[in-house]
């Protein structure tokens, strides 16, 4: 047999032995443990719920009794009182109930007062007047009926809209004499639940039951027998939870047991609602009620982890055994032979591919040696030959990395050149020179170049002053601004500055002229949005037209949008520019861009600046010097894009016309 199936075999004894042994003991002694500290816990839940509620319980009604015994309220029911005392004596208990709300009924008018210091005139006007024969009023009748010094009730007052567990005290002439109403306080049927039903324990639920066994308290809202005063038969019981005929008789018996014997406990395994349950519980005979704990074994944590330290001492030294024997036979079977091989393979990849493996083992280590012994002598003949082809390999890429690196360098010096004459094209000098004051440019690319430009054309008396959005960005967008610049320098030399509807006219034919119209360059977007604007220096009359491109105009903190063209130059279809002839105001400052500022995406959702957002931001900063509202705007798309990358070429230009400007505000955040 070979090492595999020994080693395999001892393993699958030994740890067969070692699960039919925990199994069977495990299994008796935690069953065993579970069922002994789920009882007792159960009880001693049910009794540590009990002693708080009667704990509260006996706070709030004792309250109550002495409200009811003051003669100021006896005054008051009777219809006697006209020095409001029994007000402010009311109010006065009404700060000291746990809830701060108490009531008064008088019983010959039926009148119903209610406080909970919200509303001023408490004690003047009735909350609602009882009636006979009303459902909804039947708690109150019944408890003058049983005549009992006080009882409690869980109760819906839907006429005050509150659910309180409410503490009803009688209130008579005297000992035993004529009744006069009720007087007391409750407490939120929500609070009270969250007090004396509601717990943290897992697998634990606590609920209360009167001497009837209808539920009064329960996490389980709809299982509450609501004004259970008034039903002779309640619906909501303990015995409905309970299916099992013989479950009840030995809940009835142990209910009966803490009856005749207050300030016991007692538990008990039912079925509750189809589920195996504990029930712990616990009689309060001031109330008549009973506090029950129901138990949940497998959720709950019942048992003391003290109590499995002897299981897990024999576990642990039955493992440690276990081990041992294991450690010795792998030992001596596995890991002595592993070593010697270890060592033998060690020598191998550090480069000793001359050392030979001997064995005489028949089984799978001696199988696995003499694999080794053939994998060096493969390796050693060939580690030769692949020094020799990793050399010529090294060399070859060697060359190729130095290609494609003074390639890059060559593409790379052309695109700065590039540059330099798509810089050398803009007119910067021709705008310092006729509006030094009066525009600012906000020029930034994508890339090392970009397709976004300005154009500013001057004449005698006027000038003309544009923006132009390229398709593409970075080589393909250079290019394509060459093709516009031509389109602009060819429609200004034939129709002048004047007319900007005609220029943009001109350029789109131009433009069409100068790119092929094969089928194939169909498919490639070679359109561009351009914005002109013609000023008259001397009448300040501003004529501006747009394709795909609109102006902004802002006279003081008021910004408008003035639409040009829907469709860009280039465009499959051909459309008609107009112009849009503006006239100019003191202080009125005129601004172009391309859609890259537009639509930069930032924020905290990543969505593009827009329009509406651009316009406010012009509104914001028009009154400044145009060097100061350049600045403004590259914070605010800094502010916005955030750690979001540029997405496209950026353009924006802002004039004035020169001399009709209004004083500029002082300089503020942008």
């Amino acid at each position: 047999m070979g090492l595999r199936g020994k080693s395999g075999l001892g393993l699958a004894a030994l740890l067969a032995l070692l699960a039919l042994f925990a199994l069977l003991a495990g299994r008796v002694g935690l069953d065993a443990f579970r069922d002994h500290f789920g009882a007792g816990f159960a009880r001693n839940h049910a009794l540590l719920q009990a002693q708080k509620l009667v704990t509260l319980i006996t706070r709030e009604l004792s309250l109550s009794q002495r409200l009811a015994e003051l003669e100021s309220v006896r005054r008051f029911l009777r219809g006697t009182d006209d020095s409001g005392q029994a007000g402010v004596d009311a109010e006065r208990f009404r700060r000291a109930f746990a809830d701060a709300s108490v009531f008064l009924i008088a019983h010959d008018g039926g009148h119903y007062y209610f406080s909970d210091g919200t509303a001023p005139d408490a004690w003047v006007k009735p909350s609602y007047t009882l009636q006979r024969g009303d459902p909804k009023d039947e708690w109150y009748f019944a408890t003058v009926r049983d005549a009992r010094p006080y009882a409690l009730n869980v109760n819906v007052d839907e006429k005050l809209k509150v659910t309180k567990v409410w503490f009803n005290v009688l209130v008579r002439e005297d000992e035993g004499g004529r009744v006069l109403g009720l007087a007391g306080s409750g407490l939120d049927l929500t609070r009270f639940l969250a007090t004396f039903v509601g717990t943290v324990d897992p697998g634990v639920t606590n609920f209360i039951i009167n001497g009837e066994g209808a539920i009064l308290a329960h996490p389980d809202q709809s299982l509450i027998e609501y004004a259970a005063l008034t039903r002779a038969a309640p619906r909501r019981t303990l015995h409905g939870l309970v299916a099992d005929g013989a479950d009840r008789e030995a809940l009835d018996g142990m209910l009966a047991s803490l009856h005749d014997a207050p300030g016991s406990g007692g538990a008990l395994r039912v079925d509750l609602q189809g589920q195996p349950r504990v029930l712990g519980a616990a009689y309060v005979p001031a109330l008549d009620w009973y506090v029950i704990t129901a138990v949940d074994l497998g959720a709950a944590q019942v048992i003391d982890e003290t109590v499995l330290w002897p299981l897990a001492l024999g576990a642990i030294a039955l493992l440690l055994l276990f081990a041992a024997a294991v450690s010795m036979g792998v030992d001596r079977l596995i890991l002595r032979p592993l070593v010697r091989l270890t060592d033998s393979a060690q020598r191998i990849a550090a480069g000793d591919y001359r050392q030979r493996l001997h064995t005489r083992r028949n089984d799978e280590l001696g199988s696995l040696t003499r694999a080794f012994d053939g994998m060096a002598r493969q390796i050693d003949a060939h580690t030769s030959e692949l020094e020799s082809r990793v050399t010529a390999r090294t060399r070859d890429l060697a060359q190729a990395r130095d290609r494609i690196a003074a390639t890059h360098r060559q593409i790379q010096d052309s695109i700065r050149y590039g540059a330099l004459i798509q810089h050398a094209m803009l007119p910067h000098r021709e705008l310092l020179h006729a509006l030094p004051d009066d525009h600012f440019v906000l020029w930034q690319p994508r890339d090392t170049v970009g397709g976004d430009f300005y154009l500013f054309r001057e004449a005698p008396g006027q000038f003309l002053i544009g923006i132009v959005d390229c398709a593409g960005h970075g080589v393909p967008g250079a290019f394509m601004t060459m093709i516009a610049h031509a389109g602009f320098d060819l429609a200004v030399q034939e129709l002048g500055l004047s007319d900007p509807a005609a220029l943009l006219t001109r350029m789109d034919s131009a433009t069409r002229t100068l790119l092929p119209g094969d089928a194939a360059s169909r498919h490639l977007a070679t359109s561009m949005d351009v914005g002109l604007c013609h000023v008259d220096v001397a009448t300040g009359c501003v004529t501006f037209a747009g394709a795909h491109a609109d102006l902004y105009r802002c006279e003081g903190a008021r910004c408008e949008q003035i639409r040009g063209s829907r469709r860009s130059i280039g465009e499959r279809r051909r459309t008609i520019y107009e112009n849009v002839i503006l006239a100019d105001g003191p202080g009125c400052t005129y601004y172009l861009t391309t859609d890259g500022f537009l639509d930069q995406a930032g924020g905290e959702r990543g969505y593009g600046f827009g329009n509406r957002r651009f316009a406010a931001a012009l509104g914001g900063i028009a009154a400044q010097p145009m060097k100061s509202q350049e600045e403004a705007l590259r914070r605010r798309l800094a502010d916005h894009q955030g750690s979001c990358p540029q997405r496209d070429d950026i353009a924006v230009i802002g004039f004035r016309v020169p001399g009709r400007a209004a004083a500029p505000d002082p300089v503020s955040g942008g």
